[in-house]
């Protein structure tokens, strides 16, 4: 479950990215998040992952307090989290198989187990030409998919996608967000943060709309898989 109540956000330079924002996630439930550059959907989730701390209201994340100091917990919760950040954060000086396969060595999973799902996961996303070519080498939409693979071979319960599809093509979109719907199919509760009008049209689970910093809109399913039958 994740719950927010009254979650506000404001930085010292006196920018409110969050102004009371009240949020309910059922657990195994997929989310979509639509919003402006600007919104508030980044925010939310850094605070989903810990990255920083609400400046008023509460945030819950599998009954941990994200506003709380409780490290270990927050370090535990982290291991079950796939988080596709923007920026990608990928390892430099390592190859696109490497740094999927840093996703899965802090669970503990190494050896040919490791190295398959990383494959699989690469292929799936139309990289296998790109398994040993260093990170940096690759285009900004070969980072995106890596990242993708990274976060989602991990088996993860929480998924946070960051604009996952932003800089592909229709095909490699689909691709990703097959992807994401097979995690929430496993029973990961998935939110994706979007502006795409593409991945939008294509969803048919709840989606919310963020701005400035607010919800202003909370759309339910209307059922089946998004995106199957598009």
């Amino acid at each position: 479950m994740i719950e927010a109540r009254g979650l506000k956000k404001v930085y010292p330079d006196g920018t409110q990215a969050l102004r009371g924002l009240d949020l309910r996630v059922a657990d195994g439930e997929m989310l979509f998040i639509r919003g402006r550059s600007g919104a508030g959907k980044t925010t939310l989730f850094r605070l989903l992952v810990g990255m920083e701390s609400p400046t008023e209201g509460s945030l819950g994340v599998s009954g941990v307090d994200m506003g709380g100091d409780d490290h270990r917990a927050l370090w535990q919760l982290r291991r079950r989290m796939g988080v596709i950040f923007q920026d990608f954060r990928l390892i430099k000086g390592r190859t696109a198989r490497e740094n999927v396969e840093m996703g899965m060595r802090v669970l503990g999973i190494t050896g040919n187990e490791m190295r398959n799902r990383a494959e699989e996961f690469l292929e799936r996303l139309d990289l296998t030409h790109r398994l040993a070519t260093p990170v940096e080498s690759l285009s900004w939409g070969e980072r995106q998919r890596v990242a993708a693979a990274r976060a989602l071979c991990r088996g993860p319960s929480i998924v946070l996608a960051d604009e996952p599809t932003g800089n592909l093509d229709e095909d490699l979109s689909r691709r990703v967000m097959d992807l994401l719907h097979e995690a929430n199919a496993r029973g990961a509760t998935v939110l994706v943060a979007t502006h795409a009008a593409d991945v939008l049209a294509r969803n048919n689970h709840r989606t919310i709309t963020i701005s400035r910093g607010s919800i202003v809109a909370d759309t339910p399913a209307t059922g089946g898989r998004g995106g199957e039958d598009a």
